[in-house]
């Protein structure tokens, strides 16, 4: 008997079984949670009288699938030969490139012209969607689309390009996640105007905040070394009365605010 093949089939069975019951908690949670309770304010009403605006709201989503992923590993056969890039794996499952004539972006801060260079130069480019142009660092960092989704902040799932102080790309370093499948069956989704409700009771929203957008992504919800499980999570952006941009997660089954920027963090400095 082959036990690595029968512990990681053990492993699905568990994580996917754990995944349904999860799921049926969910769905009743949010059934109790959802419903209106006597003298409780309409949310768009709760929102109107703080002067909370917001542009319009994604279109109402009834429902979205948990998803399952594996870490990819990275093998020779992968990449072409190419003279100009110099390919490295660390552990199979992170690629480092190191472009030996850097080339050349046409900005640095334009994010189509850093998109188009990904979309070009980069393994599986098209894979992943800019998400911060650091210009200290000259760095810029991309994260994994799925399912037309961005997974984010997943160290598993991401990219980031390097380049020098003439505006050339000398390397980049990815990983990513493969296999994506849908699990069990869709769940229900907190509506955006809950959420924005939810982020208000919370005092994280404030009187003259403006939503400037809000649409659907994903963000792990369980990780084992080379499979994780994903959740529907609302990204929201926000512009204080001050005029700070915010970005705040939100996992959109339960409603619970998610502090992903911290755990990545702490993940990585373990």
């Amino acid at each position: 008997m082959d036990w690595s093949k029968t512990k990681s089939i053990f492993i699905g069975v568990f994580l996917i079984l754990n995944m349904f019951l999860y799921s049926q908690y969910i769905e009743t949670y949010n059934g109790k949670n959802l419903e209106k309770k006597p003298g409780e304010e309409d949310a768009e009403v709760k929102l109107q009288s703080e002067n909370i605006t917001y542009d319009k709201l994604p279109n109402s989503v009834e429902s979205a699938f948990f998803l399952s992923a594996q870490v990819k590993k990275y093998s020779s056969d992968d990449f072409p030969t190419n003279d100009n890039q110099d390919y490295q794996l660390l552990n199979d499952n992170q690629l480092v490139v190191n472009f030996k004539t850097p080339i050349k972006l046409s900005s640095t801060k334009e994010p189509s012209a850093l998109q188009e260079f990904v979309n070009q130069y980069v393994y599986e480019g098209k894979s992943f969607v800019l998400w911060e142009i650091d210009e200290e660092t000259r760095t810029a960092t991309f994260f994994q689309s799925v399912k037309n989704g961005t997974v984010y902040y997943n160290e598993k799932g991401g990219l980031q390009l390097h380049w020098n102080t003439k505006g050339e790309v000398y390397m980049y370093k990815q990983a990513m996640l493969e296999k994506i499948e849908e699990v069990g069956r869709p769940r229900t989704i907190v509506p955006p105007l809950q959420v924005l409700k939810g982020l208000y009771n919370q005092k994280i929203l404030q009187t003259n905040d403006h939503i400037t957008s809000m649409k659907l992504g994903y963000a792990t919800h369980v990780q084992f070394t080379e499979k994780q499980v994903l959740t529907p999570t609302w990204e929201v952006h926000v512009k204080t009365d001050k005029g700070k941009e915010q970005i705040h997660f939100v996992n959109a089954n339960t409603g619970t605010v998610m502090d992903l920027q911290r755990k990545t963090q702490e993940v990585g400095e373990e």
